[in-house]
């Protein structure tokens, strides 16, 4: 009955064992990913940071580069909208995209010929 009970004990602590390092393996698994993701997290950030100031560089150059021709602000960055719009249909326009537009959006009107 001794040798049994020390048996069991024995087999009990070993599971034991083997179930904690499982448990320290998770948590070390667990940490990684965290890592990975606070890193993939930076990089999506400093590109996306990247991103925007190079953007913004274009906006400035187009704009300084427009007042000779055009002094008013306000009209520059309309032609800077513009440009845009046209960029993005370009971008809709290259895809399978359909572009559905309402009057509206096309500045249509309609007249009555008498």
């Amino acid at each position: 009955e001794t040798t049994n009970r020390m048996n069991r004990l024995q087999q009990q602590e070993s599971e034991n064992e083997v179930h904690l390092h499982q448990i320290k393996g998770d948590i070390e698994e667990e940490r990684a990913k965290k890592e990975l993701l606070d890193v993939q997290v930076a990089n999506s950030n400093a590109r996306s940071t990247m991103e925007g100031l190079a953007e913004a560089e274009r906006v400035r150059s187009f704009l300084t580069a427009l007042e000779p021709d055009v002094p008013g602000i306000e009209q520059r960055v309309a032609l800077w909208d513009t440009l845009r719009k046209k960029d993005a249909l370009d971008a809709i326009s290259n895809g399978g995209a359909h572009l559905y537009y309402t009057p509206n959006d096309v500045n249509l009107s309609i007249r009555s010929g008498c």
